[in-house]
This record gives structure tokens, C-alpha cells and sequence, in this order.
């Protein structure tokens, strides 16, 4: 098992008409959060995981906690792709800053 780092991007649209699809919209988000995935921006949220094998496991669990309403899409990044994304217009967020495969963080 090699440790080539990847990022898995989730990126969805769900439905918020009702509370109850409100309530499922925030658990949603609540969840990745939990798992340890950061805004990229509205919506987007990203993780980094140390390997293909781990990203994998990763899909499968975001999978089993969708919702049922709405659309979700995940891609797999390696790390190299992911640092070559064009920033247009604001700038990395403080997360992203923050966590990143440098084992030693400057703050």
C-alpha cells in the first residue's frame, strides 16, 4: 500500500423548500464535517487521505449517508492535481491553509 496523498471533493445541491429537507441538508453537511472534510466553498467540501485504499473507504462511507433527495458528485484528486486548481477570484480559505499534508503546521 503505497501513501500517495489524495483529496476526495464532494460537492452537492440538496433540496431546502421544507424543515424537513432543511434538517436532512445540515445533517448532511454535519456529517462531513464530522469525518473530518473542510469547505472549500458553499457546498464543496474537501478531505485529505493518505492513500487510493483510504479514499475508497471514504466514497463508500459518504455513499451510505446520503440523502435520499438532491445531487451528489465526488471526485478523487491526487494531491498534485489538487494544487494546481485556479483560484479566480477571493483566495485559499484559512482551512485550507491550515490543513495540508505538511506534518509540521505554522500558524
Amino acid at each position: 500500500m503505497g501513501y500517495e496523498f489524495m483529496r476526495l471533493i464532494v460537492m452537492f445541491d440538496l433540496p431546502i423548500q421544507s424543515n424537513k429537507q432543511i434538517r436532512i441538508y445540515n445533517k448532511f453537511r454535519k456529517f462531513l464535517i464530522s469525518k473530518g472534510y473542510i469547505m472549500l466553498q458553499y457546498s464543496v467540501y474537501s478531505k485529505i487521505l493518505n492513500n487510493r485504499d483510504t479514499a475508497i473507504h471514504h466514497i463508500e462511507t459518504v455513499k451510505n449517508n446520503c440523502p435520499v433527495e438532491g445531487q451528489i458528485r465526488m471526485i478523487l484528486l491526487t494531491e498534485k492535481q489538487y494544487s494546481r486548481m485556479l483560484i479566480v477570484i477571493g483566495g485559499r480559505s484559512r482551512s485550507e491553509d491550515v490543513i495540508t499534508i505538511d506534518p509540521f503546521i505554522k500558524l
